[in-house]
């Protein structure tokens, strides 16, 4: 059975982390690159956001017993091959994913406009996704 009391909590830091983002769609793109410590809490809380997506995708492939993934992009796959996610979620999560792998290895090089482009219009693709996984652990 999948573990509801880690489900949540990891839910509920998705939702601190996309709160705090949504509160920076408010500045503009200046506003953003020009302010490093907002540039660089949205890097993180994106990362975090990501990282809690992987971590509740990975439990309920353990705990069904669905193939291993090949990495964090198919854990996703995964999940929609088995009607977990709906497909479209996937290509959703494996750039939200690729985004993370940048976050994490290529960190000097992220630019402050596609970061902001990402809070203002990607958003939504996550809290959908996290909904969608929380609707599936709530019902088993």
């Amino acid at each position: 059975m999948v573990n509801r009391t880690k489900v949540e909590r990891q839910l509920e830091l998705i939702k601190e982390y996309l709160d705090f983002l949504q509160e920076l769609q408010s500045l503009t793109e200046g506003e953003f690159a020009g302010s490093k410590r907002d540039f660089h809490s949205a890097e993180r809380c994106l990362q975090l956001a990501i990282e809690c997506l992987i971590n509740i995708g990975n439990h309920i492939i353990s705990d069904k017993g669905l193939r291993a993934p090949k990495d964090y992009a198919d854990i996703f796959k995964v999940l929609a091959e088995n009607s977990i996610l709906l497909t479209e979620d996937v290509l959703t999560l494996k750039q939200m994913v690729q985004f993370r792998n940048r976050l994490v290895h290529v960190y000097w090089d992220i630019e402050p406009k596609v970061l902001w482009q990402i809070i203002q219009k990607e958003l939504g693709g996550i809290e959908r996704c996290a909904r969608n996984l929380a609707k599936y652990a709530q019902n088993h």
